[in-house]
C-alpha cells in the first residue's frame, strides 16, 4: 500500500488536487473532515475540548463553534498547543484505521495540512506540497468571505513554503489555473505515484537505469537524501549508528549518476536482517552484496553489506549498510571527506569519470571500468590524505 501526504497553505489549492487524485484512484483522508469527526457531539473529543475551553465554545445545537475555537487559538499560541494536543492524536489513529482497512495494493493520500509542523512527513512514502503565490492565496480565501487581515493571520501561522519543501518529495505550484494544475496531478500519478505503488506491491525498488546517464551535480541531491534518511531513522532507530550522505552526489560540483547513495552504519548485519520487513513496508528492499575488496584488506568476507534501494521512481537511491569499524564503511566516508577537501582529487575523479562514462555502454560496465582507478588512485591517495591530516571515520 502506497501512502502519500497531501499538505499545502491555506487558499493554496490542496482540494483541487486531493480531489483530481480521489478522481484518478486514490483513496483520500481528509484531515480537515477528520478533525470534525473527532469532536463531534458525543465523542471523548468535544469532552477534552469543553474541559479545557469551557462550554462556551459551543453552538446552539450542541456541536463546537469552529469560528469561536478558531477566534480563541489564533490569538494564543499557547491555546492553540492545547487544542492541537486534543485533535491531533485522534486524528491520526482514525487515519490509521481507515489506512488499514483499505487494500493491500491501494493508493492511500492523506490531506494534512499541518505536516511539516507536525513532523509527520518520514511516516509516509511521498509527500507532495502544493504552492500558490501568496497575493494569490490571499485572492483565494477573500472569495471565501475572509477578511484580508484575517487570511494573511491564517497563513502567517502556518509554516512557510520553504518549510513545506523541505519536508516534501514534490512540489506542485499552482498558479497557472485549475486546468494546469489538474494535468500536472496526473502526469505525477502516471508517472510516479503508480509506479511506486507496483514497485511496492511487488516488493522491489526501482532500479538505477541500465543506460548511462551522467549529470551535473544538482543542488537538490542533499534534500533527497534527507528525505530518505529520515525514513530509515524512523524505522531504525538508535540501531543505525550513522546514516550518511556518501558517493558522488554528496560532493559539491561533482558530476554523478543521479542516484542517492547512502551508507547505513550497523554494529552487526544481523541487524538489518532483522529489520528487512519494517524496511520493505516504508519502501526499501535489498540483499546481500560484496563491495570490491581493495589493497590491504583481499578478504572477500570483510566487504560484507547489505544492499538496498528504495521504490521511488523519482528517487531512485542506493543504500549500503555496514558494519561499524569494516573497511567498507571506513573507505566510504574517507573517499567522500577527501574529494569534498582535496580540489585536485576532485578534479582528477570527475576527469576520470568522464573518460570511462564516454567508454561505457551501460552503467553496469561503468561501475565496473572505475574500479582499477580506485585501487590504483582512489584508495592510496584518499589513505594518504587521512595520514596527512589525521583524518578517521567519525563513530556518531
Amino acid at each position: 500500500m502506497l501512502r502519500v501526504a497531501l499538505t499545502g497553505g491555506i487558499g493554496a489549492g490542496k482540494s483541487t488536487v486531493a480531489a483530481k487524485l480521489a478522481q484518478l484512484g486514490a483513496r483520500v483522508i481528509d484531515a480537515d473532515a477528520l478533525s470534525r469527526e473527532v469532536v463531534a457531539p458525543n465523542t471523548d473529543g468535544l469532552a477534552a475540548v469543553i474541559s479545557r475551553f469551557g462550554p462556551a465554545v459551543l453552538a446552539a445545537d450542541g456541536t463546537l463553534d469552529r469560528a469561536r475555537i478558531a477566534e480563541i487559538v489564533f490569538n494564543d499560541a499557547g491555546a492553540r498547543a492545547e487544542l492541537e494536543a486534543i485533535i491531533h492524536p485522534r486524528v491520526r489513529q482514525r487515519a490509521r484505521e481507515i489506512t488499514a482497512a483499505q487494500a493491500a495494493d491501494a493508493i492511500v493520500v492523506q490531506d494534512i495540512p499541518l505536516l511539516a509542523e507536525t513532523g509527520q512527513a518520514p511516516g509516509f512514502h511521498l509527500n507532495i506540497d502544493v504552492e500558490a503565490p501568496r497575493e494569490l492565496r490571499l485572492e483565494r480565501l477573500e472569495q471565501r468571505g475572509l477578511d484580508r487581515t484575517d487570511a494573511a493571520r491564517r497563513i502567517d501561522a502556518q509554516a512557510s513554503d520553504a518549510e513545506r519543501r523541505e519536508a516534501c518529495d514534490v512540489v506542485l505550484f499552482n498558479r497557472d489555473g485549475v486546468e494546469e494544475l489538474e494535468r500536472r496531478v496526473s502526469l505525477l500519478w502516471d508517472e510516479r505515484i503508480v509506479p511506486f505503488n507496483e514497485n511496492l506491491h511487488a516488493e522491489r525498488a526501482e532500479s538505477r537505469p541500465e543506460k548511462l546517464q551522467y549529470v551535473e551535480s544538482d543542488p537538490a541531491w542533499p534534500r533527497r537524501f534527507e528525505h530518505l534518511a529520515a525514513r530509515l531513522r524512523r524505522v531504525m532507530g538508535p540501531s543505525a549508528v550513522r546514516i550518511d550522505h556518501v558517493g558522488s552526489t554528496a560532493v559539491f560540483d561533482l558530476p554523478a549518476k543521479d542516484v542517492i547513495d547512502i551508507q547505513v552504519t550497523v554494529v552487526s548485519l544481523h541487524i538489518v536482517d532483522a529489520f528487512a520487513d519494517a524496511l520493505g513496508n516504508a519502501g526499501f528492499f535489498g540483499r546481500v552484496l560484496m563491495d570490491s575488496p581493495k589493497p590491504e584488506h583481499p578478504n572477500p568476507a570483510d566487504w560484507e553489506k547489505r544492499f538496498y534501494g528504495y521504490a521511488d521512481p523519482g528517487n531512485i537511491a542506493q543504500i549500503h549498510f555496514r558494519p561499524i569499524d569494516s573497511p567498507g564503511q571506513r573507505f566510504a566516508l574517507l573517499f567522500r571527506d577527501w574529494l569534498r577537501a582535496d580540489a585536485q582529487g576532485r578534479a582528477d575523479y570527475a576527469e576520470a569519470k568522464g573518460v570511462l562514462a564516454a567508454k561505457a555502454d551501460s552503467t553496469s560496465a561503468y561501475a565496473e571500468a572505475k574500479e582499477p582507478w580506485f585501487d590504483h588512485e582512489g584508495w592510496p591517495r584518499a589513505n594518504r590524505w587521512a595520514r596527512e591530516t589525521g583524518w578517521h571515520p567519525p563513530v556518531c
